[in-house]
């Protein structure tokens, strides 16, 4: 891909009507095949969550190493390519040849962790996956922020993010299934094969939109005139997208934590099979993360007709009405009455996602979109997708060791992930008197 210049003067010369903000049946396409793409990326980072304790049995791990393999494995070198590849996408790459390719990379390092005989040779596997994953999201968050204006942007990011339960579901389901009946070695080849046809299409049908065409009085593209130093320095002096990226950051940091102690939490202390958690728990979160999600974004949109900042309000109540019924479902005394409660907490706790997206975009300059997004990714990886279920699994051994009991053990850990959320609150909170500062300032 080292023609990338070429590539940006290749899509400078499409016109606007490529890519006009108007309702167009090429944007739509684009938006459900990228969801699509991103389904996939979520059902092959996440599938090793319903995988966990199969893995662990035949390499005699610790809880920590779980942790380490199903947050930092991925993270480790996703958060480390993010912001170069972000560069690269913000200095006029080609995005959709690069999405593809991409795709195509992950899906295939996906099969060869089924193929792995000890834990380090997964791991590494694992890393490469994250890698090749890291230029999806700011790639997409670029490209749909130029098919669609600002006022539609939270609603088409809510559409986009609702891959990831998407993804999640699938991967929940169709690991606990296949692992349930062959191993899970099986589960990893399986689900990666997909990937390999569905980059190669998105090549074949997408079409690379004008940077910034979306934008209204028809914002212009200067990628060469701010430095990486200076992207960043103009995205940190921006204190509401600090505030945003911060609560977005915490949020994951509880959200990822209890997600991917779940499964091996219902199967310690209710006893219930791989099937019938991944069964469960792909239904629970496949349902709620896509209302969740797609009902923030709307949320989302209405609310902020009246400001940026009312738009806050959506992942602000979410995440506050979350905190009791999480702590409720995990005192339940069953596998089904948990997983029934859990319903509404995963409900809630999506409410974040579409807007958190839709205003680093809209903060952003045209130039550093990528950039914005790919340090808003790390720091949610970094904080979040990497140290939650580190931090859940080290709880787990400390509350064992003085409880006596494994179980009892990550209840407590789940709890205490559970209130964390507060964090995020407050984040949230911050960002949106910021932005209201901000707009009656104007």
């Amino acid at each position: 891909m080292n023609d990338g210049a070429a590539d940006a003067g290749a899509s400078s010369d499409l016109t606007v009507e490529d890519a006009k903000p108007a309702g167009t049946a090429k944007r739509t396409l684009m938006l459900i095949m990228l969801t699509l793409i991103y389904s996939l990326n979520y059902l092959d980072r996440q599938i090793v969550l319903i995988l966990q304790e199969p893995i662990k049995h035949e390499f005699v791990l610790k809880d920590w190493q779980l942790g380490l393999l199903t947050g930092g494995s991925i993270s480790l070198f996703y958060t480390a390519m993010g912001i170069p590849l972000a560069r690269w996408i913000d200095s006029g790459i080609h995005r959709v040849r690069m999405i593809g390719a991409i795709t195509v990379l992950w899906s295939i390092l996906t099969a060869v962790g089924g193929v792995t005989r000890n834990y380090w040779q997964l791991f590494f596997a694992r890393v490469g996956v994250g890698m090749a994953e890291s230029g999806f999201a700011p790639a997409a968050h670029s490209l749909l922020s130029d098919l669609y204006p600002a006022d539609k942007r939270p609603s088409a990011m809510g559409v986009f993010a609702t891959g990831i339960p998407i993804g999640i579901m699938l991967g929940l389901m169709a690991g606990g299934f296949i692992a349930q009946h062959y191993n899970w070695r099986m589960a990893l080849l399986i689900v990666g094969l997909p990937g390999v046809m569905i980059g190669l299409l998105f090549v074949i049908l997408a079409r690379e939109p004008k940077r910034g065409a979306a934008e209204s009085g028809g914002a212009t593209l200067e990628t060469d005139s701010l430095s990486f130093r200076e992207a960043v320095a103009a995205l940190w002096r921006t204190s509401a997208y600090v505030q945003v990226i911060l609560a977005s950051a915490a949020a994951s940091f509880a959200q990822m934590g209890i997600t991917a102690w779940l499964p091996s939490y219902l199967i310690r202390v209710h006893g219930m099979s791989l099937s019938e958690v991944g069964l469960g728990m792909g239904v629970l979160m496949g349902a709620s993360g896509l209302v969740g999600t797609a009902f923030g974004g709307w949320l989302a949109m209405r609310l902020g007709r009246r400001g940026m900042d009312a738009m806050l309000w959506a992942p602000i109540i979410g995440l506050t009405l979350s905190i009791p019924l999480f702590v409720m479902a995990f005192m339940a005394e069953s596998g089904a009455s948990t997983l029934w409660l859990l319903a509404m907490p995963m409900l809630l706790v999506a409410f974040w996602t579409a807007p958190s997206i839709a205003v680093t975009q809209s903060l952003a300059p045209v130039a550093t979109r990528a950039t914005a997004s790919a340090v808003y990714i790390v720091t949610c990886n970094i904080i979040g997708v990497a140290l939650g279920p580190i931090f859940a699994g080290i709880m787990s051994d400390v509350f064992h060791g003085m409880t006596g009991d494994p179980a009892r053990g990550l209840q407590l850990s789940l709890m205490c992930l559970a209130v964390i959320m507060l964090w995020s609150v407050v984040h949230w909170i911050i960002a949106a008197r910021r932005l209201r500062k901000d707009r009656i300032a104007v």
